[in-house]
């Protein structure tokens, strides 16, 4: 049932790409699509995926002509995620109003109380303090105070703030409040009112659930979610895998030929936006990549994503061939001097280790660290450390413990 609605909605979608935005005639007839007739899963698998690189050098050719009757103005958001390769997305009102409900029913799942105080990390934040929760939140109940800082500053400057305004619930980036627990073992201070964390935007730490619970007892609920898109999927409540929010998107996880993934299987995400008719973003290519997963015994009926995995960007290969995501622990990081830090595969068989430490690594550090990072990524590297003050972030304030300069 719920993918005969899908579909009933996509064909609108679909019929108005075709009738109303200039980039999708030439899209179809490059693929051999002539004639679209009605859309099913089978025809549906032909349409050919959008890029990244599409949306960036169509521009203005992917923008409607016009918009049906009702969806309202248009509102234009900029996002690079992990690539760091801006894209400019325009979305209508209609379809935001669902991204808004998403947000609505993650609060509502996980029982937080909205008349309690809400802290947010987010990029480009001031410090401040506000009346309410801010919408969509405020929009439809009343809610208690909210705080406000921006996740470019200091780690040790956001735990001073977050010890000082103490809010119920802290909503943040998940390698952002990782780094936030390690301070809080750092200095044997902690936050005494927070009740749970709220992940959102990057990839969560593999260890971060742990680590919340065992330094500050809180659970963390994680949202999937994309600037271009806006929420794809939610943590369900009484597990730890996440939902996808099928009401709003089509998602579909794709093994290198195309087919759909088996559960247990990892493949790319390829989503389609139901309600955005002002730029329509049909199987569109995230870049991320996905683990299908059974049904849920909690009822909830929407498909399952067991784990998202990791970006292509963000893979490590050895000289074997092998490729695979480096799941570092943070444990690890906190039997050594080093407060912040980033691997950079240059070669094959070289890595270079970027860090930041009050003094520089011993000799007989380095070959601890080394070692450590050998036995947990599998092959004995060479590591080329390299002392730093800080380490940046990338462009949308994500933070990337590793990055690969020989996988685009």
């Amino acid at each position: 049932m719920l993918a005969q609605h899908q579909f009933r909605q996509l064909r609108e979608l679909v019929g108005h790409a075709v009738a109303s935005v200039p980039f999708y005639r030439g899209h179809l007839k490059r693929a051999s699509i002539f004639a679209i007739g009605g859309v099913t899963p089978i025809s549906f698998a032909r349409w050919p995926i959008l890029t990244r690189a599409d949306v960036r050098s169509a521009a203005d050719a992917l923008n409607a002509t016009r918009l049906p009757p009702g969806h309202g103005p248009v509102t234009w958001n900029s996002t690079t995620g992990s690539t760091g390769q801006p894209v400019r997305v325009a979305n209508s009102e209609a379809g935001l109003l669902y991204h808004a409900a998403v947000i609505l029913r993650s609060q509502l799942w996980y029982g937080l109380d909205l008349r309690a105080r809400l802290g947010a990390i987010r990029p480009a934040a001031a410090e401040a303090t506000h009346a309410n929760w801010g919408p969509p939140t405020s929009l439809a109940f009343d809610t208690g105070a909210s705080c406000t800082h921006g996740i470019s500053r200091d780690p040790t400057e956001q735990f001073d703030w977050l010890c000082r305004e103490e809010p119920d619930y802290l909503l943040s980036m998940g390698h952002n409040l990782r780094s936030l627990i390690e301070e809080s073992v750092r200095t044997g201070r902690r936050p005494q009112k927070l009740k749970a964390l709220l992940s959102y935007a990057d990839k969560p730490p593999p260890d971060l659930r742990q680590l919340a619970r065992e330094v500050w007892n809180v659970p963390v609920f994680d949202t999937y979610s994309a600037g271009e898109l806006g929420p794809l999927a939610l943590q369900c409540p009484q597990h730890e895998h996440l939902h996808v929010q099928s009401e709003s998107v089509l998602l579909e996880i794709l093994r290198d030929d195309g087919t759909p993934c088996a559960p247990g299987e990892t493949g790319r995400v390829v989503v389609t936006d139901l309600h955005n008719f002002a730029m329509p973003l049909i199987r569109y290519e995230l870049g991320d990549y996905a683990e299908a997963a059974a049904p849920c015994p909690c009822g909830r009926g929407l498909p399952v994503i067991g784990a998202i995995t990791g970006r292509a960007s963000n893979m490590a290969v050895d000289p074997s061939g092998r490729r695979f995501w480096p799941l570092l622990s943070p444990k690890f990081w906190l039997d050594t001097p080093i407060t912040q830090r980033q691997l950079v595969q240059k070669t094959a068989s070289r890595i270079e280790l970027r860090y930041v430490a009050a003094t520089a690594l011993t000799p007989a550090q380095e070959t601890a660290v080394a070692a450590g990072l050998s036995r947990t990524l599998r092959y004995e590297f060479d590591y080329d450390f390299v002392r730093v003050l800080e380490i940046p972030r990338a462009p949308g304030g994500k933070y990337q413990e590793f990055v690969s300069e020989i996988i685009r």
